[in-house]
């Protein structure tokens, strides 16, 4: 014969209570961004925004080198995505397709600015301004709306 006495205490209603509370708790925690991810998106919109303005500024003035701007904006990229993949421990519900999205309008962007501006627009500096813009849009958009969560 087992002993159903209650030592503790709880009994099927606290039980639940306390079932639901940490049901609660784990879809808080779940639902959003961490901040390792929105620093990197807003790290990567701010050093893609500047860079394709220094790259534009930088085609404007002959014989000044793109080496510079380039390796210089590479850099802080791969800086900021290490550092977020690295310090981002857990994994988000939800947030692994709003995270693609997110990187794949960041790189959509990024790629007509960098392509296109190099190839047509070099030099312009209202192109620049407007993909700078639209960069700075879709990262801090994104940043916003994961911050809020």
């Amino acid at each position: 014969m087992s002993d159903t006495t209650n030592t503790h205490g709880l009994d099927a209603g606290r039980a639940q209570a306390l079932l639901q509370q940490a049901d609660q708790i784990t879809a808080s925690v779940r639902t959003g961004a961490g901040w390792p991810h929105i620093a990197t998106l807003l790290g990567l919109g701010a050093i893609s925004s500047m860079g394709i303005i220094a790259l534009t500024l930088a085609a404007r003035v002959p014989g000044t080198p793109m080496v510079l701007p380039i390796v210089t904006m590479m850099v802080w990229i791969i800086t900021f995505s290490t550092m977020g993949l690295v310090f981002s421990r857990t994994s988000k519900r939800g947030f692994g397709a709003r995270w693609g999205l997110y990187i794949g309008a960041w790189a959509v962007l990024w790629s007509i600015a960098m392509l296109v501006g190099g190839t047509f627009f070099q030099g312009e500096l209202w192109f620049a301004g407007i993909m700078a813009a639209l960069l700075t849009l879709a990262t801090t958009a994104g940043a916003w709306y994961e911050a809020r969560r």
